[in-house]
């Protein structure tokens, strides 16, 4: 599933249709991400307005319509966001199509989880507003960690780095980069991390975070060259710290990757 740096390239992908007028639409006749919508009326609002902006906010993303309408989406697991000529013609997996008279802005999900919403309000809607603090946002502080640490204290840092509630848009790889960087084992769990390790631990999400949006929210592609992301899938990956082999198990229902010699569980 994209996580919060690759949501961001995907919605800078659609900026090349801002201030264009959006001529037809075409919403695909079975696809489940207009499980929150009717079809009819997504083309009623939109056919007509104009792209005005974009934002994300963890894997969700906003695009702001003239007329005061609100079009969001999800990629979901395997949703993609393309921008193709404009006398294109809808694949097998596309889902949303906007026509516009330089191209049309595709969103495309082979496996259906995505999510399309579309409202009209001079405000943005409920749903967009009422999500948790984003990690990319000055508010987001070490007391949203630290209460979550407080809260979950036997549920495994990997599993709790997961929940949306508190970091939305960290993802399977992010959480891996953040733990090994913090040197703390995927399955530790809140008790056995002191104060000063929570404070590392949370320098660390803001490191990532950052350093993935700059990279891979920016120019799309991987993040920098000495990250764990790079060894994390290898088969006979290798600790970029120690060069030591690193381990792959479930931890928390997701796959995870650690350095046993830098990341050791705590008895």
């Amino acid at each position: 599933m994209p996580e919060l740096a690759e949501v961001a390239f995907a919605c800078s992908l659609w900026n090349a249709g801002l201030n264009q007028r959006i001529k037809a639409v075409y919403t695909h006749p079975t696809s489940r991400v207009y499980r929150d919508e009717n079809r009819p009326f997504i083309h009623e609002h939109i056919v007509g307005k104009t792209l005005k902006g974009s934002e994300t906010h963890g894997k969700q993303m906003l695009f702001s319509l003239s007329g005061n309408c609100w079009l969001g989406l999800h990629l979901g697991m395997t949703g993609w966001l393309y921008v193709e000529e404009k006398n294109y013609t809808p694949l097998k997996h596309d889902a949303l199509v906007l026509f516009q008279a330089k191209q049309a802005l595709v969103f495309r999900d082979p496996r259906q989880f995505g999510r399309i919403r579309i409202e009209n309000g001079k405000q943005p809607p409920d749903w967009w507003t009422d999500r948790p603090v984003s990690m990319l946002c000055p508010a987001f502080s070490f007391e949203i960690l630290s209460h979550a640490l407080e809260r979950h204290p036997k549920r495994p840092l990997k599993a709790l780095l997961l929940d949306q509630r508190y970091f939305p848009g960290m993802g399977n790889w992010m959480a891996d980069e953040v733990l090994w960087r913090a040197n703390l084992h995927p399955d530790c769990r809140s008790p056995m991390v002191a104060k000063k390790e929570q404070k590392k631990l949370f320098l660390q999400i803001l490191f990532v975070v950052q350093g993935a949006v700059k990279s891979v929210g920016t120019k799309g592609g991987d993040p920098p060259a000495k990250w764990l992301f790079h060894q994390r899938w290898k088969d006979g990956g290798t600790c970029p710290k120690s060069g030591a082999p690193l381990i792959r198990e479930e931890i928390g229902g997701r796959t995870s990757c650690w350095s046993p010699t830098l990341q050791k569980l705590r008895k």
